[in-house]
């Protein structure tokens, strides 16, 4: 009798025994990981998706776009948001808003190193709003000095300055102490007085102040100078003169000058774009969708998520929404339909006719609060939540289920271990009663 490897042998029966469940385990395993995957671009096309919608829904951002245009640039200029009616109009620059700038009437030798005194109270006060600098504290090195430098910081950083600006500038030689205003307008008037110093060049200094720009308000007439409707504002930013339209004003037309033309209308390009910019999301979020949850057939290899629970939820929501009314008007009648296969078309067309006829119901189905595009991203918040979303919960659980099957193996491992002890102790044992059986039979040949 030929004996046998006791090696080879523990070693084969060792993996009948374990091999099975290997590969269930290693099946599973890859399942578990392959949903986790797919459930990973599900997430990053959601997220996508969510994108596009915010950044069409946002406080200076919208799906409907309009347009101003001016008729004689370099005076003013128009932005229309989505609420803007169509509509032309004549408007007059007579004045653009200024902010108060002025220098205190300082000793001439003045320079960023020079002292000031250490005691008694700077005050300034702007549109109503008071900033008291306290001279004991504008040391800021401790040497019981402070500079004009010191002085420039403090005013600039104090936290209750009301819009007040200082610096050092040097012009022939010789080193002023501008203080302008942050804003424009009348109202914004830098008004400083100092007390309590001791020091009269001080105090005198900021009692002369040396008016260099005037605090103006901005103003304009809606027609014609002297017969139109006429507007002051503090800021050269008029902002809803006109429903949905700011106009910014840049320089003031000489008075006989004739009033600019402005047109307001619907801009149906760029509008468009955002609306392409929409479906193209959505159609890929619905991409991915089908690619995973694909029933299989035809050719076509079953999805890792098919049936998910999931995943079905999140298509049957966003499906009621968009089959939802808001503002009186739902996607079809806008033009955009959803086909067989659940992808979103545009009829260019019907869309135009829609924003052209009835603008406004069109910009409220879109946006605004609780409307589509807000429907749409409260929808997809409890998904998408770093650290407690739907989706990273389900990631989360699946990793659960690898991490259990890695012990199931580690548990095989060592099962794999005790098969190959036993098997390789009873076949040397074999192969040593087969060599003395062996010995035995040559004794009587």
């Amino acid at each position: 009798m030929s004996s046998l490897d006791p090696i080879t042998m523990a070693t084969q029966l060792a993996t009948y025994d374990v091999q099975p469940f290997q590969i269930r385990y290693q099946m599973q395993a890859d399942k578990y990981q392959g949903q986790i995957t797919a459930l990973g671009k599900v997430e990053s096309a959601l997220r996508d998706f969510r994108t596009a919608v915010n950044e069409m829904n946002s406080s200076n951002s919208s799906v409907i776009k309009n347009t101003a245009t001016v008729s004689q640039d370099g005076f003013f200029t128009a932005n229309a948001n989505a609420n803007a009616l169509a509509g032309s109009y004549q408007v007059f620059v007579e004045q653009v808003a200024t902010a108060h700038q002025a220098s205190a009437g300082m000793p001439a030798d003045l320079d960023a190193n020079t002292q000031i005194p250490t005691t008694g109270t700077l005050s300034f006060t702007v549109n109503g709003e008071k900033m008291d600098i306290d001279l004991s504290n504008v040391d800021t090195d401790g040497d019981g000095k402070a500079t004009m430098s010191d002085l420039v910081k403090s005013i600039n950083g104090d936290s209750t300055n009301p819009g007040v600006n200082a610096t050092l500038v040097r012009s022939n030689g010789q080193t002023h102490l501008m203080l302008s205003s942050t804003e424009t307008g009348e109202a914004n008037r830098v008004q400083v007085s100092a007390s309590g110093t001791g020091a009269a060049w001080f105090e005198d200094g900021f009692t002369n102040l040396n008016e260099i720009t005037a605090p103006k308000d901005a103003v304009i007439w809606l027609g014609a100078k002297d017969s139109g409707l006429k507007l002051t504002n503090s800021s050269n930013t008029f902002e809803g003169v006109i429903d949905g339209v700011d106009i910014t004003v840049t320089k003031a037309q000489d008075a006989g000058d004739a009033a600019i033309g402005m047109d307001v209308g619907a801009d149906s390009e760029s509008t468009k774009e955002q609306v392409t910019k929409f479906i193209d999301a959505y159609n890929s979020l619905v991409g991915a969708l089908d690619t995973h949850t694909s029933i299989g057939g035809d050719g076509v290899s079953r999805g890792v998520l098919a049936n998910d629970p999931t995943l079905r939820s999140i298509e049957s929501q966003l499906s009621s929404i968009l089959r939802a009314d808001f503002g009186g008007m739902n996607l079809s009648e806008a033009g955009i339909s959803i086909d067989r296969e659940g992808k979103m078309k545009l009829d260019a067309d019907k869309f135009a006719e829609a924003q052209k006829s009835n603008g406004a119901a069109l910009e409220q189905m879109f946006n605004g609060e609780g409307n589509l595009l807000d429907s749409i991203d409260g929808m997809m918040e409890p998904y998408l939540k770093f650290s407690s979303g739907l989706l990273t919960s389900r990631k989360d659980s699946l990793q659960q289920n690898i991490e259990r099957i890695d012990d199931k193996q580690t548990q095989l491992e060592r099962k794999y271990e005790m098969s190959y002890d036993r098997y390789l102790k009873q076949f040397t044992q074999m192969n040593q009663i087969m060599a003395q059986m062996n010995q035995t039979m040559s004794m009587f040949g």
